[in-house]
């Protein structure tokens, strides 16, 4: 069987046990592969390709943050500049986000990439098409994990200890809601103990104009009890009413360094 241009980074993902590292969709179905490959969707066949073979791709994770080097999106998302020139975002390289030029597309030829580079900043043209693009940003993010981090990427990560199940089970048991706003915009939060032990710090999520992430300084909140905790959940970045807390998953053996409850065992 003839070799497919993905096949290296499909061999990538099986060698992998660090099962965040890459997270894609998995091979299209088969009306979802009929309506990518339909001659008249004018987009590369080399994103065309990508796309049925591995779906939405969040690839590379960086290490301590649940952010990745390469994302490229299933379907072509409609945008346009602050000048109104028409974009398809396809994708993002880091930061930055990935783009075709619909004026230059053409049937399923290759077209120009172009990124947007930096919050407020300009488009520049990066790849002469999506695959050299793609090829690009991939060596680049593999370049951020040396020989020793690499290979604990390929092993998995170690699985929990004693110590670590027990902060699984206690965090659990924490509930908390968010009941007002103090006056120094710092976001209060009513949290209850419900574990029979106590924890340095409590994670939560954060959504909304703001897309990131706050531990929560509980040590002082014994079992049983429901104490107020204040904290600044981006309030230089966002009004308090503009961000969305919300609860973080379970965590797993690879997200160690993104749960704070973890550290009090440093």
């Amino acid at each position: 069987m003839a070799q497919s241009k993905y096949d290296w980074l499909d061999k990538e993902i099986a060698a992998i046990k660090t099962h965040k590292f890459h997270v894609v969709d998995g091979p299209a179905d088969r009306k979802f592969r009929r309506a990518v490959m339909n001659p008249s969707a004018s987009a590369p066949r080399s994103y065309k390709d990508f796309v049925v073979r591995f779906g939405n791709a969040e690839l590379y994770r960086q290490d301590g943050f649940d952010l990745y080097w390469v994302t490229v999106f299933a379907s072509l998302r409609e945008t346009e500049t602050n000048g109104g020139e028409a974009l398809l975002w396809f994708g993002k390289n880091d930061m930055n986000g990935a783009f075709f030029k619909p004026a230059l597309l053409s049937g399923e030829a290759e077209s120009l990439v172009f990124e947007w580079i930096g919050a407020s900043g300009y488009l520049r043209k990066t790849a002469d098409g999506f695959e050299p693009w793609f090829e690009r940003c991939c060596r680049r993010a593999r370049k951020e994990y040396n020989k020793r981090r690499w290979s604990e990427i390929l092993g998995g990560p170690e699985p929990f200890t004693k110590g670590e199940k027990r902060i699984v089970q206690a965090r659990k048991r924490f509930r908390w809601n968010v009941v007002g706003v103090a006056k120094n915009k710092n976001l209060r939060f009513e949290v209850h103990n419900g574990s029979k032990t106590r924890l340095a710090y409590l994670s939560i999520g954060i959504g909304g104009a703001i897309d990131g992430g706050i531990w929560l300084p509980v040590e002082h909140i014994g079992p049983g009890e429901t104490q107020i905790v204040e904290f600044d959940c981006y309030k230089k970045f966002a009004a308090p009413d503009e961000v969305e807390p919300y609860e973080l998953p379970d965590p797993i053996p690879e997200d160690r360094e993104l749960y704070w409850e973890f550290r009090a065992l440093d």
